[in-house]
């Protein structure tokens, strides 16, 4: 038999034999594909609910309205999953399987709803208790303030932990001082009582939807298991007849391996040589997606994990960048803690020849007529110097709790003496002052010393900010239930990504010789003591605005 003819006939038998395993493979791979179909729709089932299950976590996590939408939404794709199964699907699943999955989902959703009602009502109740906290602050005497902070803190543990112990202790607290009998400490403590009851509830809510949850997704894992083993009698079959079929195929099999494999290899080489690239910190080169295959949706995932990857270094570099920022800063507070024990050890012998001063100043003072030419320089030195004398002590006290002295008092008479200090002291050299102060301003209730050391400070900070020649005006007006101080010049301005720094403690643009950064820190703290606010306005190049708002004597 020529070799022509041999090639001839047993390229015919593979033909035929081909072909008749061929036919029998078909048969079997069509009733594996009518298992698929089941298959496909419990892993759709599976994999959506998966996902809900990680949204579920996000929701448990942040607890906000966003993070229960998404979860709504996915919970949504569920149920419209389950509600186009076709009716074989169904039959083949089980009626009563396919209703009990649904009677699932519906109570997973109405697990999840309670929770989100829940969790909704503990953020409007803690900011009841936080606000009915700070009212009765103000309200309570000095005398029990303290004993009503120890109850606050308390208060604060609930929020923190949610569990039972901090709640016993803060009845225990509550039980044993002084309150119990005064009506307004009692809805106080029912408000905490109701939010703790809120935090057990959740817990309870939460248990049922973590509960239910892990039963449905037994449930579609289950489904998808038995699936799979039904249709593994059948594959069986066909895998006899494919590997007969492949024998036939070998050597076509071979080449087209050879192919499969350069094409599989190719991309998998690219992916380790950017994954030791990505390992090394360089972030620069993605892969270019070529196809639709698995080869590219895995291409696809790559590059979307080196994105995140590159976000996420970008986040932790940020996150050193501030680290580092809170590390100077505690290096800043050891030096000020230094500086403080060092004024506490010299404060004696500094007040000693300020109390000199002052003394014979106002023996001097009083002395001198008004008429005479030294008397307002002599009244200025006595003023001065008590400044001064109040300045040592505000550095001794500086970290410890704000005490403020306050009395009824017109805002523009700490503002105009500050000013007139400093124009003493030729500190606008070069700079022009402009004083707008309103002559029919309503009363404060304010400490004026406090006050006019927020005055100073602010005014130091603008006339640092000005090049002379500049300007500088301060103007005070009412405005809604608040005496308003302005403090506008013509600067250099205050850049966006330092505005919202600018009143943290020990942050300053300034060199080290012209402040530490305390100023606008300690005038914060200080205005807010009073229950005012302060606002700053600022473009580059173009100069700042500082609004100082105090309440109007008796709207406080």
């Amino acid at each position: 038999m020529k070799i022509r003819d041999k090639f001839f006939l047993v390229f015919g038998l593979y033909i035929f034999l081909t072909v008749t395993f061929g036919f029998f493979a078909f048969k079997e791979l069509q009733a594996i594909s009518k298992r698929l179909v089941l298959v496909e729709t419990a892993d759709d089932i599976t994999n959506t609910f998966l996902e809900v299950r990680r949204y579920e976590k996000n929701f448990l996590l942040f607890k906000n309205q966003e993070s229960l939408d998404e979860l709504q939404m996915y919970l949504g794709t569920l149920k419209n999953i389950i509600d186009t199964i076709k009716a074989e699907i169904a039959q083949e699943i089980g009626s009563n399987n396919a209703s009990m999955m649904k009677q699932s989902i519906a109570e997973y959703e109405r697990c999840v709803t309670m929770t989100g009602e829940n969790f909704s009502a503990q953020e409007e109740l803690e900011a009841l208790v936080r606000i009915k906290g700070r009212q009765l602050e103000q309200k309570i005497g000095k005398e029990k303030l303290q004993e009503f902070l120890v109850l606050r803190r308390h208060e604060k543990n609930i929020m923190l932990y949610k569990n039972q112990d901090a709640f016993v202790e803060f009845k225990r607290i509550y039980n044993s001082s002084s309150f119990t009998s005064q009506p307004q400490i009692r809805d106080y403590e029912a408000l905490v009582t109701n939010l703790y009851r809120l935090y057990d509830a959740e817990r309870v809510s939460v248990e049922n939807l973590r509960v239910t949850a892990r039963s449905i997704q037994s449930f579609t894992q289950n489904l998808s298991t038995q699936e799979r083993r039904s249709i593994d009698s059948t594959i069986r079959m066909s895998i006899i007849l494919l590997v007969t079929a492949l024998v036939i195929l070998i050597i076509s099999g071979t080449i087209i391996n050879i192919k499969l494999a350069t094409s599989i290899e190719t991309p998998i080489r690219k992916l380790e040589m950017l994954t030791k690239k990505i390992a090394l910190g360089d972030f620069s080169e993605s892969i270019e997606v070529k196809g639709r295959d698995e080869i590219s949706s895995l291409e696809v995932s790559f590059n979307l994990m080196e994105e995140k990857l590159k976000n996420a270094h970008l986040s932790l570099e940020h996150t050193i960048e501030k680290l580092m920022e809170k590390q100077s800063q505690l290096v800043e507070a050891e030096k000020l803690a230094s500086v403080g024990k060092l004024a506490a050890g010299i404060a004696h012998e500094i007040n000693n020849p300020l109390t000199a001063v002052l003394t014979f100043s106002n023996l001097m003072l009083e002395q001198c007529p008004p008429s005479d030419p030294r008397h307002e320089k002599l009244k200025l030195m006595a003023r001065e110097t008590d400044r001064a004398r109040t300045i040592v002590r505000q550095l001794l006290n500086f970290g410890r709790e704000i005490v403020i002295k306050p009395e009824k008092i017109n805002i523009n008479r700490p503002v105009s003496e500050i000013a007139d200090s400093l124009i003493a002291q030729d500190a606008f050299k070069g700079i022009e002052l402009s004083m707008n102060l309103s002559e029919e301003l309503p009363d404060v209730y304010a400490d004026p010393a406090q006050i006019g050391q927020v005055v100073m400070n602010i005014l130091l900070n603008a006339i640092h900010a000005v090049t002379p020649p500049g300007k500088i005006e301060v103007s005070t007006r009412a405005n809604e239930g608040n005496v308003e101080i302005l403090f506008s010049d013509t600067g250099k301005g205050i850049s966006e990504k330092h505005l919202r720094k600018i009143f943290d403690p020990f942050f300053t643009t300034k060199d080290a010789s012209k402040g530490t950064g305390l100023g606008l820190a300690v005038s914060y703290g200080i205005i807010k003591k009073h229950g005012g606010d302060i606002e700053v306005a600022s473009k580059e190049g173009q100069g700042t605005t500082f609004t100082v708002r105090l309440p109007i004597y008796g709207q406080i």
